[in-house]
């Protein structure tokens, strides 16, 4: 019985230790470097005569009022017609689940590659992100399936 209790105490010291060295980490990089004056060389390519970035046609589009309420008016008979046809039993739970996690992921790794770009990032880059946040969801589905399975 002492013998459970010891491991139950060591894991329980492993764990303050290690959450210990997590946040001296953190202080360590936050101190290390000064982070709010870093700017990208990239966002020094596309300066106007005023002194501002001109804006893409993609960030004029997205600044408009009424992309934003067509997107959502958009979305909301999307979500209705996919409840409708839900209670109607024409498609299971599962594909009502597999769509919104496609959805989350579409826009996850979209809008890393838009955000990345409107920084300042060439495409290349941009792209790259878009990658590893990709990669990244794909690691998480294999960990749920192996998880859960």
């Amino acid at each position: 019985m002492q013998t459970r209790t010891m491991v139950n105490t060591a894991y329980l010291a492993s764990t303050v230790v290690t959450a210990l060295l997590g946040v001296g980490v953190v202080a360590l990089a936050l101190r290390s470097r000064r982070w709010h004056h870093y700017v990208p060389l990239a966002a020094y390519r596309e300066v106007g005569a005023d002194g501002s970035r001109p804006t893409s046609g993609l960030a004029q589009i997205a600044g408009r009022t009424s992309t934003w309420t067509a997107l959502y008016v958009v979305l909301v008979l999307g979500f209705m017609i996919g409840a409708m046809a839900y209670a109607s039993g024409a498609i299971t739970g599962p594909a009502v689940i597999g769509a919104v996690v496609a959805l989350v992921a579409s826009f996850l790794v979209v809008g890393i590659y838009f955000a990345m770009r409107e920084h300042g990032r060439p495409s290349a880059q941009a792209a790259a992100g878009s990658a590893v946040a990709t990669g990244m969801l794909f690691v998480l589905a294999i960990t749920v399936v192996l998880v859960t399975s």
